[in-house]
């Protein structure tokens, strides 16, 4: 009798080893999002197998670290095919529970149409800032976290389905805001997220607003500092607005900083006060090199008195997204690093910091962080 099974196994195994290999394969080509149908990789993924055979789920979860598939069985038909996935958190509570235990969290986006090559990857952004944002595929957002602000782990969530460039966070009591270009979501749980309505201003030329980001005056009142396009000027300005912390809205009663020296042309400014003091960060427009600039002032709207920072971009065309913290006597910066090509098309290599200690405007060699993905222009808080 055993012969028999033995035998009848033998049998089986020699038709599905006959079948599998002499079988015409087909493929299926995987797009991959999370459970809000935002885009996981830049590029679908193509897997190769025989008509009526199993889709490995491990395969599937290897291209995407911290995501599983929300569906359990994947067969191969006899043609091929496209389909898209929904991927959810592997460890929901614990990426959570990392994410609030981290000294340093981070808004940042991963362009999406372009893949990166040798570290550096291409920027499909329409210059002109145009689009709304209704629709994702373009950018999307991404959490990042970190114990020392060097060492960065992606947060596996499910984001918001919009284009997301130049984000800012911040937590205000119970929900976790994240304002960016011409948008702003909340969201409690990161998982559903609320989109609140962006108030554009008359006083910009086309919608021209360009990297909000947050920040806390001397009594605590949250603002937004940003750039745009004055109707007046037809120049780029710093602009800073209040902030309902209880709406989530922008007031949209947006006042120009001033100062005695400060270009004709400034963006993605970043603000903090410490030590008494308003410290602003910003990119000179004005010039072709040395665009860092750092400036200060006793109150948040200026006048501000500015000074070029001597940070060496050697290895790199120029950079941009200002991004300081602060401890001690100590001012970390980060800042978003690019080059440009041959043909003058404008890659970037993700975030590089450096290191000043006092203020004597003397920075150290500039490091690149380390993250999964190729961070782009960030808003970093520290929590602790």
């Amino acid at each position: 009798m055993f012969k028999k099974i033995g035998i009848g196994i033998l049998i089986i195994t020699s038709v599905i080893f006959i079948y599998l290999n002499l079988s015409k394969k087909t493929t299926i080509t995987v797009n991959f999002v999370d459970e809000n149908g935002t885009k996981l990789l830049v590029n679908a993924r193509k897997y190769y197998g025989v008509p009526y055979t199993l889709l490995s789920s491990k395969q599937l979860e290897e291209k995407i670290p911290g995501y599983k598939s929300t569906r359990s069985f994947i067969f191969f038909n006899n043609k091929n095919r496209k389909i898209t996935l929904k991927f959810k958190s592997k460890n929901y509570k614990q990426e959570i529970n990392n994410f609030n235990k981290a000294k340093y969290v981070a808004a940042a986006f991963q362009p999406m149409t372009v893949t990166a090559k040798k570290g550096f990857q291409g920027d499909p952004y329409n210059t002109a800032r145009t689009y709304d944002g209704k629709a994702t595929g373009k950018d999307s957002l991404r959490l990042i976290y970190s114990k020392d602000g060097i060492k960065w782990k992606k947060l596996h969530v499910s984001y918001p389905r919009l284009n997301v460039r130049d984000p800012s966070i911040v937590k205000i009591d119970s929900y976790w805001y994240i304002v960016y270009t011409k948008g702003i979501v909340r969201t409690k749980n990161f998982k559903h997220w609320e989109k609140i309505k962006w108030p554009h201003s008359k006083i910009f030329v086309n919608h021209f607003e360009w990297a909000p980001e947050f920040f806390k005056d001397a009594k605590g009142r949250y603002h937004i500092i940003m750039a745009g396009r004055s109707t007046a000027t037809g120049n780029f300005q710093l602009y800073v607005s209040d902030f309902n912390k209880k709406t989530g809205h922008i007031l949209n009663n947006w006042q120009s900083i001033t100062g005695n020296n400060l270009p004709n042309n400034m963006i993605d400014g970043n603000l903090t006060y410490h030590d008494g003091k308003y410290i602003l960060f910003y990119k000179n427009e004005d010039v072709t090199t040395n665009k860092l600039t750092r400036a200060t002032s006793n109150n948040y709207l200026g006048p501000y008195k500015s000074e070029t920072l001597n940070v060496n971009l050697t290895g790199y065309d120029g950079s941009e997204g200002l991004e300081a913290i602060f401890s001690g006597n100590t001012t970390r910066l980060y800042v978003d690093t690019y080059k440009f090509t041959k043909n003058g098309q404008t890659i970037y290599n993700g975030i590089h910091y450096t290191k000043e200690i006092g203020q004597d405007n003397t920075w150290t060699k500039l490091k690149p962080i380390k993250a999964p993905f190729i961070v782009r222009h960030f808003g970093i808080l520290r929590i602790k």
